[in-house]
């Protein structure tokens, strides 16, 4: 079977030509192996009723086998090829092969269509990664003449691919031929005028620049020491230190408050650890929990039950029935809260759940990125904490991490009583000055720390972060002199971070890609299942994404990367869109909060799918009593249904919306 180019059969010498259809369920097989048949029928009849759209599959896998005189799909529930045929998409990618299923018109379905462009797009990076290995392999072997010739191809067939031109002035100016080498880069500028009205990249200008001046374009590079994946030391901290001490013996809970990268996380970990006998829950706040009532809680309380054998089971009925609330795999849940009282009831149950968890041992909860996660958790969990706080043998302790001046109105306000009562101490990161960014360099092991610390200092800020890029920027340029430093300063640290990421493989960015359009609480599986890839070729990629310190885990290791990523993503509009619907149609089979579901499909310009996500996000708002959030979901769904064409529903939504604004209004006298 050939399902590159125009998808045919071969059967017995003759030539069967495949419809649309056929061929898509053909080519979704042989790429994703044995699938459902519900799978299956959804996805080439994705606006049929499940009933009808099996019955549509059925009548296709007979005329099928009609049209081959054999059954080449087989299976009951699920579906797979027949273990006779040999397909071509399982041959290693070739460059310059045909597309595959070219020339189908796959407009039935646009799940299909994004389907196959991701297909086709993990087929082109693979046949280009091919090319790259294999100039790579000319350029050892000292054969420059066929690897430039074979990075001109390159060019030729993706005149758009900007790393593509930038290997080829490389390899022209290895072979001394320099007037070549910059006539390649004003054929990239001329290219990148007339195709996308813009220049080449900053770093594409700099490289023409170093080899317009006879400049070794990567001078060799010194490794990057394995201390600057976790530094051996804390410098500039010591005060800091004294304080979260002095809230842990008062039994307080602790809140450490800094700009990004000021090391809260790290300072917190490290203090824990210090205190070994207790049980460590680290809590994460993420983009997007602000969108969802309890959506932190919800992850929080999975993550406790998961945490701890056993408890769940042991759990009162009347706690299970208030926590299937925000888990509903727990059960029934019990209607809506409908007023203060019941309120109390669902908070009471959640102490319940950590009150017997300190009966199995002294636990630390962690709250980091505190300042995403929705105020109704924040809430919620200070009502819990303050019953455990002031109490110096306490067996449960609580520490908070936040950005400055990011926290919503409420929380700010709630935070600012906490501190006033004493019952959480406030602890501020201020910047490192110059001796600790010196100690700081040196415990990295940065040659010429001393001479450089000023300099650092202050391009930093005293960040340690900050610091730490700057430090792998030296590294990755092999250049450690206050010159160095200097150029390094007039550049922003997102170009810094950004240039680190044009080094990864087209696969690893694919999966930085994917990963950063999910947001919050993303797994491995569901970056691959976004991607359509298997999780073994995930990776690979993601192992390349951690040495590159792109991920820690399955987190960023930075949102400083994780927003470099995001804004490379945004300068290509389709990607970002097709990653977006593929994510929302992810995140809708898992149950996620239809608000963060509702947020993808409208990101992915389809305002129709979002439409009634907005509304289910609303109905949940208003279980919970946010009537506010539901006001603000409400227009959403008003607005998304009124651009989708649908009027009517559009002034329900408004009116629903209108009517819970009323509710969320304080009452007067």
């Amino acid at each position: 079977m050939s399902l590159l180019g125009a998808p045919q059969i071969l059967l017995d010498g003759k030539v069967r030509v495949l419809d649309a259809r056929p061929a898509a369920l053909l080519a979704y097989l042989a790429a994703e192996g044995p699938r459902p048949r519900s799978a299956c029928a959804a996805l080439l009849w994705p606006d049929t009723p499940p009933a009808a759209a099996r019955n549509n599959l059925a009548q296709l896998l007979r005329r099928l086998e009609q049209q081959a005189g054999r059954v080449l799909v087989s299976g009951q529930r699920g579906l797979a090829l027949t273990p006779h045929l040999t397909v071509d998409l399982w041959d290693p990618p070739l460059p310059g092969e045909a597309a595959l299923l070219g020339g189908v018109d796959a407009d039935f379905s646009r799940a299909f269509e994004d389907w196959l462009d991701a297909q086709r797009e993990r087929r082109r990076v693979a046949q280009d990664q091919q090319v790259v290995q294999a100039i790579a392999a000319l350029v050892e072997d000292g054969n420059l003449i066929a690897a430039t010739a074979l990075a001109a191809q390159r060019v030729e067939r993706d005149p758009l691919n900007e790393e593509a031109h930038q290997l080829l002035m490389q390899l022209y100016h290895r072979r001394g031929d320099r007037a070549a080498a910059m006539q390649a880069y004003l054929r990239l500028q001329a290219t990148f005028r007339l195709e996308l009205g813009e220049e080449p990249s900053a770093e594409t200008a700099r490289l023409a620049r170093d080899l317009a001046a006879g400049e070794a374009a990567h001078p060799p590079r010194q490794p990057m020491p394995l201390s600057l994946l976790r530094p051996p030391v804390l410098l500039g901290r010591e005060e800091a230190w004294a304080q979260m001490e002095a809230g842990w013996t008062a039994g307080a809970g602790v809140a450490l408050i800094g700009a990004p990268g000021s090391g809260k996380s790290r300072l917190v970990l490290d203090f824990v650890q210090a205190h070994p006998n207790h049980h460590v829950l680290l809590l994460q706040g993420q983009a997007g929990d602000q969108d969802t009532a309890y959506s932190a809680h919800a992850r929080t309380y999975r993550q406790t039950l998961d945490a701890f054998p056993g408890l769940a089971a042991s759990l009162p009925d009347w706690v299970r029935r208030e926590l299937a609330r925000i888990i509903p795999e727990l059960g029934p849940a019990p209607a809506p809260l409908a007023s203060d009282e019941e309120k109390l009831r669902f908070y009471d149950a959640k102490y319940e759940v950590l009150r017997r968890v300190t009966e199995r041992g002294p636990v630390v909860l962690i709250s980091d990125d505190l300042q995403f996660m929705d105020d109704a958790s924040i809430e919620a969990g200070a009502y819990v904490y303050a019953k455990f706080w002031g109490n110096g043998h306490a067996p449960l302790r609580s520490m908070f991490c936040y950005r400055e001046g990011t926290l919503s109105a409420a929380a700010e306000a709630l935070s600012r009583q906490m501190y006033a009562s004493g019952l959480v101490r406030p602890v501020h990161l201020a910047p490192l000055g110059t001796d600790a960014t010196e100690a700081l360099l040196r415990s990295i092991e940065v040659p010429g720390a001393a001479r450089l610390a000023v300099e650092v200092q202050r391009f930093t800020g005293g960040n340690p972060q900050l610091t730490l890029e700057f430090a792998k920027y030296l590294y990755a340029q092999g250049e450690f002199g206050v010159e160095a430093v200097k150029e390094a300063a007039n550049r922003t640290l997102g170009g810094l971070v950004a240039e680190r990421l044009a080094r990864l493989s087209p696969a690893a960015f694919q999966a930085a890609q994917a990963a950063v359009t999910l947001r919050s609480d993303f797994s491995l599986e569901q970056v691959a299942e976004v991607l359509g890839w298997g999780i073994m070729e995930l990776l690979g990629a993601w192992e390349e994404l951690e040495h590159a310190q792109v991920v820690r885990g399955e987190r960023f290791a930075h949102d400083l990367v994780a927003q470099a990523v995001q804004g490379r993503l945004e300068e290509m509009p389709m990607v970002c869109a097709l990653l977006h619907r593929k994510a929302a149609r992810v995140l809708g089979e898992q149950g996620a909060p239809p608000a963060r579901v509702a947020a993808h499909w409208q990101a992915g310009n389809q305002t129709a799918q979002a439409a009634p996500w907005w509304e289910r996000a609303a109905q949940h708002a208003e279980a919970t009593r946010h009537f506010a959030e539901a006001a603000g979901f409400y227009l959403s769904a008003s607005q998304a249904f009124a651009e989708a064409g649908d009027a009517g529903r559009a002034e329900e939504m408004r009116r629903r919306g209108e009517h819970a604004a009323r509710l969320s209004a304080p009452v007067t006298a």
